[in-house]
């Protein structure tokens, strides 16, 4: 019986052991994981607020009189779209406003492109990258007889 004890006493220490090897293991994994997740969310979110702010910029220019007007109202709702919905970055907004020059009557669109750097470095782990740079566009049609 002594021997039985001995043998089952030896076993209980070396599966602690394993666990502890396999937690050192396995715990950097779990770590890298849960990371890698959260880049990807935050990537994920990024580009459907960067989309957002699009689309908003767009509208916001299409039912602009002038396109200076359009211009300064696509940047303004673009910021405060990014900015409304937690996204803090630097835009750098774009537009396609040829639609302007077509005559009354006609048909015409504004087009909007928003490339926003979403920060990751404060998340990531080495090796991963610091950033992304995201970038949507979205257009919105001018009303063919709205005036000018």
């Amino acid at each position: 019986m002594s021997s039985h004890r001995r043998n089952s006493t030896l076993l209980g220490t070396g599966d602690a052991g394993n666990a502890a090897v396999e937690v050192a293991i396995l715990a950097p994994l779990f770590i890298a994981f849960l990371a890698g997740l959260l880049v990807a969310m935050r990537v994920q979110h990024g580009s459907a607020v960067v989309a957002q702010a699009a689309a908003d910029a767009a509208r916001h220019a299409s039912i602009a009189r002038t396109a200076t007007r359009a211009r300064a109202d696509a940047n303004s709702s673009a910021m405060t779209t990014l900015s409304d919905r937690g996204l803090h970055c630097r835009p750098v907004v774009r537009l396609d406003l040829s639609g302007f020059r077509r005559p009354v009557g006609q048909a015409g669109t504004v087009a909007a492109r928003v490339t926003c750097v979403i920060r990751l470095a404060d998340i990531a782990l080495p090796g991963m990258p610091g950033s992304r740079t995201v970038t949507e566009t979205r257009r919105s049609p001018i009303d063919p007889y709205r005036g000018r």
